[in-house]
């Protein structure tokens, strides 16, 4: 090969300059991050129009407004009209059923999102190119290895639990994982284009494999891309759920293996975009660690013993879920918060967030959590060891490690009407949020420098939906249940307009159908059926006795053995008196539901309609709702999906009067 082919295919660490009027590599790179310092100018903006919402609804609740959450200015009803139109295209997701798997695709806005992106590294790459213009490959090249290194920054930021895209975009850390995720993977869709064109020119002239064997850049290059393409694959998300403790380390060591062979990859103009994404990764684990430190060691909190400050007792409630309760944590929190707990000596270097299912006002820190495997199946197995009847005693605890608190929302407090929504374990998100709310009415001035006339809340009507499989679910809550009522009853004898609904659906769970189709196939028609379901007192099994009204039908299963699940979607409000669920001989609901009015709930047989519910909490509502769902995926894009329908059919601020409608998702999962 001459001299001339020679240096055409020198991969050097100083890029060939650009042609005339093509902008410079740097140039590229600084108007990536216009255009990524615009969109999260633009999400900050969104924050701050929040915050000045949520004040000057908290002011005209001040001032005696019978409609605090309604827009009146036509500063507030522009905005409540774009809002509603971004929430419209933004919460959508296409349904899909492959056989009898029903799916979603991501929401619109996500995608919508992740779009834009991808068009920004596009756009970037090529702009002012030819790409079939074999002279311009190289060149091409190179632009592409500068956006590319330009991205990694952005990822970190998005990565760490204490980050400032969070301080200043008012999400937490766990919203913004999925674009951490999705930027990655556009970080390798541009390596791709970068080694691309390289390969494609080598490979015109049989040059590939004489790069790898003799060019130090181009091996270092190709090691950097196969632990980003690892990277990548171990974090989709049934990958990483494989074993979740080996994913977190694994993911730490490859990255900064990663950062390392880029280090030596690129020219040393573009090195400080490795000591960039560096520092910021180390400031949030130095800030992690100054916290994990201070919320556990013992010599910087009162009343504690030994070396730890927080030690927790493990009670199994029922064959799949664990009770954790740390008694005078050394932190405090707010509702719908979660922190990382660690028990090395159950469940060693494993380290879960958990939603806290209390109040600091409880004086506990108390964790719901689903024995699913690895760590949270080693503390059901503690949990039975150590509780093995249910009788009142209790063991000493394990010393435990917290992290944290994390995670934001939206004051509720400014929402006229509420519909809380959750599906299992869900309830440890929803139960604390309704419960300081109720909080807030009872005390208006705890957290607040107004004296609200709502009682310390914009909020008149809260609904809360639990959907579970047994109705021994129940004992998690049921005191909390019973407060709550308690509370919004002397409210409602002082003169206060407010009012909360309670709603329980139970999806499977033979023993209420066995005891009303053998009672039932007696009796006739009208008969009244006595429940009794556990509490979650320690100290006594105190009994709650609710009255279950139904009507026969000829098609009782006498089987206790067959699993039944209510599948039918119930409407309580029309299926007061209707027949239970039982199974057929093949298992599956012959009659799907059931409803029983108690003192303070409302317990269902079935499933709820997810859209029926927020359009009657709309009707209700005097200004903006909010709907907050936690659970299972189909759950929470369902209803998305149904707050989608119902604000399109009202058109809501559309001119019709109808109020907007926000929506608060958590799903299950690790972040």
């Amino acid at each position: 090969m001459d001299f001339a082919m020679e240096k055409r295919h020198t991969h050097t660490m100083e890029p060939m300059s650009m042609g005339a009027g093509v902008p410079g590599l740097v140039y590229m790179q600084n108007l990536f991050w216009i255009f990524i310092g615009a969109g999260l100018a633009f999400a900050t903006a969104a924050n701050v129009m929040n915050k000045i919402l949520y004040y000057q609804r908290m002011a005209a609740a001040s001032k005696r407004s019978p409609d605090p959450a309604r827009p009146k200015s036509l500063i507030f009803q522009t905005h409540a009209t774009l809002a509603t139109i971004i929430r419209e295209v933004g919460y959508y997701s296409s349904p899909l059923k492959l056989g009898k798997m029903h799916l979603y695709l991501p929401p619109m806005g996500p995608v919508l999102i992740m779009i834009a992106y991808m068009v920004l590294i596009v756009v970037t790459s090529f702009y002012a190119f030819h790409p079939k213009n074999f002279l311009e490959w190289e060149d091409i090249g190179y632009r592409t290895g500068f956006i590319a290194i330009a991205q990694i920054p952005f990822i970190v930021l998005l990565a760490g639990k204490r980050n400032l895209i969070g301080f200043f975009t008012g999400l937490g850390y766990e919203r913004l994982s999925w674009l951490h995720r999705w930027v990655a993977r556009a970080l390798l869709f541009t390596i791709l284009i970068h080694m691309g064109y390289w390969m494609t020119e080598w490979g015109k002239y049989n040059y590939i494999m004489v790069k790898l064997k003799t060019d130090f850049l181009t091996r270092v290059g190709m090691a950097a891309f196969a632990i980003l393409a690892w990277l990548v694959l171990s974090s989709v998300a049934p990958v990483r759920g494989l074993a979740y403790e080996v994913f977190v380390v694994q993911h730490i060591i490859s990255y900064l293996g990663f950062l390392v062979a880029v280090y030596f990859h690129v020219p040393a103009e573009n090195q400080k975009w490795v000591w960039i994404p560096l520092a910021f990764w180390a400031f949030d684990r130095v800030v992690r660690a100054g916290y994990l430190f201070y919320n556990n060691a013992s010599i910087f909190h009162k009343n504690s013993t030994g070396v730890l400050a927080c030690r927790a007792t493990f009670q199994p409630l029922d064959e799949a879920h664990t009770r954790v309760t740390i008694l005078n944590p050394p932190v405090t929190w707010q509702a719908g918060q979660h922190m990382f707990l660690a028990c090395h000596s159950l469940a060693p270097l494993s380290s879960h967030p958990f939603t806290i299912a209390s109040l600091p006002q409880d004086g506990k820190m108390e964790f719901i959590i689903c024995a699913k495997k690895g760590g949270t199946k080693r503390f059901f197995n503690y949990a039975q060891k150590a509780f093995p009847t249910q009788s009142s005693s209790r063991n000493e605890g394990k010393p435990v490690l917290i992290e944290g608190p994390y995670a934001r929302i939206r004051p509720l407090r400014q929402f006229d009407t509420l519909l809380f929504i959750a599906g299992s374990t869900g309830a440890t998100f929803t139960m604390p949020l309704m419960r300081d709310l109720v909080q807030q009415w009872h005390n208006p001035k705890r957290n607040s420098k107004f004296d609200f006339a709502a009682g310390g809340a914009v909020t008149r009507h809260i609904r809360f939906v639990w959907v579970v499989k047994r109705s021994s679910s129940l004992r998690w809550f049921s005191n909390q249940l019973d407060r709550v009522h308690a509370e919004v009853e002397g409210l409602r004898s002082d003169g206060y307009d407010v009012a909360v609904e309670i709603s329980v659906y139970v999806t499977c769970d033979n023993t209420i159908t066995s005891a009303a189709s053998s009672i039932n196939d007696r009796k006739g028609p009208q008969a009244r059926v006595l429940s009794s379901i556990p509490t979650d007192s320690d100290d006594e099994k105190n009994e709650i006795t609710t009255k279950m009204v139904s009507r026969t039908s000829s098609n009782f299963s006498q089987d206790n053995s067959v699993a039944c699940c209510c599948t039918k979607v119930v409407d309580e409000d029309v299926d007061v008196i209707s027949p239970p669920c039982c199974c057929g001989e093949n298992g599956a609901p012959s009659i799907s539901s059931y409803t029983t009015k108690g003192p303070a709930y409302n317990l269902i047989s079935g499933r709820p309609d997810i859209a029926n519910l927020i359009r009657k909490s709309a009707e209700l509502a005097l200004g903006e709702m909010a709907v907050v769902v936690c659970g299972p995926p189909g759950l929470v894009q369902g209803t998305r999906n149904a707050a989608v329908m119902v604000s399109d059919d009202r058109a809501v601020h559309k001119g019709t009067g109808a109020q907007g409608i926000y929506v608060h998702a958590e799903t299950f999962g690790y972040a």
